[in-house]
Formats: structure tokens, sequence, C-alpha cells
């Protein structure tokens, strides 16, 4: 009797443990996958704002921002059904996603490509897994460099979406000290005159979206499944964990300032 007692004990205190642990497994799981948001990028002020229709079916209103400690490149951007850009790594920036209305569906590696030389090909560094972020409204997505990302409007209505592109310490200096974005889409990108009759995107612009990347410290795929392996919706902790609104903050700082007639900042 008493050792039916002492098994009855012993298998509770196993049950509760393992309860215990299973718990805290979801727990940790629930906290780690928990949307990140932010409450709002704003666009600097300018008198001729620059506008921009992308190889990837992106219409963007972009801006260069410099302060002494910063450099980075905004864009506003309003993404048709089915636009976004192919796969692709950045080498001379960060990137912050931010979706007011949601809707957007992203595509992030867990894997670093730290050596631009050796495309992530086979043959190369290796083609990579990529996990689908189904975005929310208000919801803030970070991509430093090294990784691949992209993304996609899979919806049948235009939605917004806002990059920020701030320059790290290996970027070339460009002519507007933002890391190179804005110069990059402004060679391979026609500008907007008319938001209601956007320019036709030439075979050629769209060849140079992929062919001309490289020398602003991208290396942008083709078609997607050029640098993709796999595709899953089951979006690892290391991607949900990746933040960074410090320097997201510092940005906003350097609109706010330039919107106020700061002349310690410049925006243009």
């Amino acid at each position: 009797m008493l050792l039916k007692v002492k098994l009855w004990g012993i298998g509770l205190v196993l049950t509760l443990t393992l309860g215990t642990i299973l718990f805290l497994q979801n727990f940790s799981v629930a906290a780690e996958t928990e949307i990140h948001t932010f409450d709002d990028i704003p666009m600097p002020k300018l008198a001729d704002p620059l506008l921009i229709y992308t190889p990837a079916n992106e219409i963007f209103d972009i801006a260069s921002c410099s302060a002494k400690d910063i450099g980075f490149a905004i864009a506003h951007a309003q993404i048709p059904p089915g636009g976004g850009p192919m796969p692709h790594i950045h080498y001379f920036i960060n990137e912050w996603f931010w979706t007011p209305e949601g809707g957007i569906e992203l595509f992030h590696s867990t894997k670093q490509y730290p050596n631009m030389d050796e495309l992530p090909v086979v043959g190369g560094a290796g083609r990579g897994d990529l996990y689908s972020i189904q975005s929310e409204p208000k919801q803030l997505i970070y991509s430093p460099n090294h990784y691949m990302h992209g993304f996609v409007n899979p919806t049948d209505k235009t939605l917004p979406i806002v990059f920020v592109w701030m320059r790290n310490e290996v970027a070339p200096d460009f002519p507007y000290h933002d890391g190179g974005m804005r110069e990059y889409f402004q060679a391979v990108g026609p500008r907007i005159t008319d938001l209601n009759n956007l320019p036709e995107l030439t075979n050629a612009q769209r060849a140079a979206f992929a062919s001309e990347a490289p020398k602003y410290g991208i290396n942008q795929s083709s078609y997607f499944m050029e640098y993709v392996n796999t595709i899953s919706d089951k979006l690892p902790a290391q991607i949900a964990k990746l933040k960074n609104d410090k320097d997201l903050e510092r940005m906003v700082e350097v609109i706010e300032a330039f919107n106020r007639g700061d002349k310690s900042v410049t925006c243009s």
C-alpha cells in the first residue's frame, strides 16, 4: 500500500512538472512571436517630393536624410496587387518595414549571407529557407543586413508600406549619404509625374533592377526561387526577435527636426 502511494505521488509530480514545462514553452513561444508594432513613421515634408515607380511595381515617395550621426533613406510606398520585390540581400544598409494597414506578406531568412561575392545559389553560398510573415496593422519588422528578404501584396487592393534604410559602417559615401537606396531606385526606376498615369516599365528597367543592384550593395534575384530553397509559414523565434527601435526612433527624430525647420539636419 505504501509503495502504491509513493508511485502515485511520483506520477503526480512528474505530471505536474511536465505540464509546467509545456505551459512555459507555450508561453515562451507566444511571447517570442508577439507582433511588434510602431505608432507612426513620418515623411520629410519636401516642396518637390521624389516619386518613383520601381521595377518591382512599387509606387515610392522617397527621400534621403542625414545628420552628424546618421544617414538614411525613407519611402512611403503604395503596393498594387501582386507588387513587391523578389528575394534579395542588402550589404550597405539595415532595413525596417512598417505596414500601416497590414496585409503585406513578407519573407525572411534565418540564415545570413555575409559575403556579397558568394551568391545564395546552388554552387555558391547555397539557397535559403524563407519564412512567411503575414503582416498586421502597424506591424514593424526589422531586417539587418546579410539576411535575405522580399515581400508581395497578395491581396486584391493597393496597400501602403513604409521602408526605412539606414546606412551602415561599410557603405560607400553615396551622394545623399543614405547607404545608396535612393540612388539605386533613381537609377533603375522612372520618375512619376502623374500618379493617375504611371510610366511604362521597360524590360531594360526590369533587368536593371537585378543587374545594377550590386553597385548599391544588393544581391537581387531575378525570379522568386532563384535564391530560395523552401518557404514555410512557421515563423522561427530568431526572426521574431530581430528588433532595433533605438536607431529607428533616432531617424524619426531627424525627420521631425527637419519638419520643424531645424537646420542641423538635412532631407531632400
